[in-house]
């Protein structure tokens, strides 16, 4: 910290429990509501499919997918970073992530476990995992808009242009690919950071 003590505030108002609390309790509430919604509009358990060996194999295919992509991200921003001790720090205290997966989607951790999810929903056929897989879904765009405001909040222009740089969720022609594209380099290619 720099000293201000609008950072010290600022760090101690916007506490949060344990991120793996967090976890655990909206995993339980997600799946207890999926298993919820399941019976009360009395859907099938488990959906019929057609070619079930094929989408099987697309299920563990997205699995693979995920947690490759998750390790990935893991990397990316470091273990401890991912999993929030770094949360609410002042620009002064961490560095924007830029690299890495975070060249080509601004929410890997979120589109890794959607995938994950999606690779059981194939996998299993299960009604309650696809409901899961929405809801964690929706749950997790709504915090990375959250997020968004306050990483913006705290790196401010940097934040602003790796945001026009880099698509919010699926990778598409981004980061260096896209300067190629373009026949220029982007700022900050193949830059290494860390940070959030």
């Amino acid at each position: 910290m720099t000293g201000d003590p609008r950072e010290v505030n600022s760090a101690v108002k916007r506490k949060l429990p344990p991120l793996w609390m967090l976890v655990v309790v909206f995993s339980a509430l997600y799946a207890g509501l999926s298993v919820g919604l399941t019976r009360v509009f009395k859907l099938p358990w488990q959906v019929r499919v057609p070619l079930v060996p094929a989408v099987v194999v697309a299920g563990v295919f997205f699995l693979l997918l995920g947690t490759s992509l998750l390790i990935w991200s893991f990397k990316s921003l470091g273990a401890g970073r991912a999993v929030g001790k770094e949360l609410f720090l002042p620009a002064s205290q961490s560095k924007l992530v830029t690299s890495g997966i975070y060249a080509y989607t601004r929410n890997p951790l979120y589109l890794s476990v959607t995938i994950i999810f999606l690779g059981w929903f194939f996998a299993l056929r299960l009604t309650p995992a696809a409901i899961l897989t929405v809801l964690f879904f929706v749950h997790f765009l709504l915090v990375a808009k959250w997020e968004e405001r306050e990483l913006g909040k705290r790196f401010g222009r940097e934040y602003e242009e790796y945001r026009k740089r880099v698509p919010f969720l699926v990778p598409l022609a981004t980061g260096r690919r896209r300067g190629r594209l373009a026949g220029r380099k982007t700022p900050d290619a193949g830059r290494k950071t860390t940070g959030n």
